[in-house]
């Protein structure tokens, strides 16, 4: 896609102009590479989002923590897959307690006799303490209270902190970090001050931090005229973020130039789905009889496509009818078979927006102990704007 900017801008607004995510993956791949010694970040995201995927690209270990509502909301079949992709049961609260999260009717009598899984709420300071290196911290909100519970921390590690601020909480959080000698940002690298609308944010610890990563992005840069394609002109301005030799650069430069993101299917997040099985070349897993829910992040605001590939129908079955449903809404109803493709297309309103996709198939048969109808595989979210 190629855009024309004919005003003066940032770096970072033209990348902005293709789409928000960009900001979001050019930014944070700065930050790695600035960070001294990446140690322990911890993400209060699901495995597989952009962040952590960069995280782990800049050799990074990674903790994720759980998010507490999707726990209440979903049951303990989601406790359950969470686990299942490396979260721990644990989520950031201003109070400690612990919770348990116990089996539900609607999950079938069969499933009453599940242990119950139990969920700590514990403060950050409490979790981080005894920790040797904590780098980054990346929460999906950030509010005074839960900052004013990571105040040993911070003066322990001087982690950077990053999340969503909302515009109420702008003016405590701003002094919060005067206190602590920290610089909050906006995702543009601008002063976060008390005009500032609600949106995802960084604190930035010290100073030469801040200039390292403003220099990799080209931040004090102006932009009068640009037509070229963002891989392009990813190579002019951003040459250490898109053109290096490590693993982080090549995972940006590929965000950068693909405009998707690739989901593997062992270690997705889901409530349906059998376990992964391989011919050795590809990769598939099955689809239960009551659907599957598939919980994939979208962090900007902006227009997305997401896609995957029936590869197969159960033995017996030619077509297997589909609904599939985007945060409740149906959004395909159609007839699939081996080798379909399907694209369902979503707009995302708020940042680091969690788009639950539910796939429905109308029909199953009993193969041995397990009831199928499709298998899918090649789960990939694009961001190429594409209009509704």
């Amino acid at each position: 896609m190629h855009n024309n900017v004919s005003s003066v801008s940032s770096p970072l607004d033209v990348a902005a102009t293709h789409h928000k995510i960009n900001v979001d993956i050019l930014t944070t791949s700065a930050f790695l590479r600035s960070l001294p010694n990446v140690g322990e970040v911890v993400l209060d995201t699901m495995p597989q989002s952009i962040i952590s995927v960069l995280a782990m690209a800049a050799g990074a270990r990674i903790a994720y923590l759980a998010n507490y509502s999707l726990c209440q909301k979903y049951g303990l079949e989601y406790v359950e897959a969470s686990k299942a992709a490396g979260v721990q049961p644990l989520c950031f609260s201003t109070t400690e307690r612990d919770v348990f999260i116990t089996p539900r009717v609607e999950a079938g009598f069969e499933r009453l006799a599940t242990k119950a899984e139990r969920i700590k709420l514990r403060t950050p300071d409490n979790y981080l303490n005894g920790r040797a290196n904590i780098s980054w911290v990346s929460l999906s909100e950030l509010t005074l209270p839960l900052l004013d519970g990571m105040n040993k921390s911070v003066q322990k590690h001087r982690p950077l902190i990053s999340g969503k601020v909302s515009n109420s909480s702008v003016e405590s959080i701003i002094s919060w970090c005067e206190k602590y000698g920290y610089f909050p940002l906006t995702n543009l690298l601008e002063p976060l001050n008390a005009s500032s609308a609600s949106g995802y944010c960084w604190f930035v610890p010290n100073n030469t931090l801040l200039k390292s990563v403003r220099a990799l992005l080209a931040a004090d840069n102006e932009v009068a005229e640009f037509s070229c394609s963002l891989p392009k002109f990813a190579q002019q301005f951003w040459p250490e973020l898109t053109e290096s030799s490590d693993k982080l650069a090549k995972q940006t430069k590929d965000y950068i130039t693909h405009a998707r993101r690739w989901y593997y299917l062992d270690k997705l997040v889901n409530i349906g789905m059998y376990p992964i099985e391989t011919d050795g070349t590809n990769y598939w897993r099955w689809v239960g009889s009551k659907g599957v829910r598939l919980f994939i992040p979208l962090r900007a605001i902006g227009f997305y496509t997401v896609k995957f590939n029936v590869f197969s129908v159960a033995d017996g079955m030619k077509r297997v009818g589909l609904k599939c449903f985007l945060n409740g809404v149906l959004k395909k109803d159609l007839d699939a078979s081996a080798g379909s493709e399907i694209a369902i297309n979503h707009f995302t309103e708020s940042e680091g927006e969690l788009v639950e996709l539910f796939i429905v198939p109308q029909t199953s048969v009993q193969v041995f102990d397990r009831a199928l109808n499709v298998s899918i595989s090649d789960l990939a979210v694009y961001w190429k704007g594409e209009v509704l």
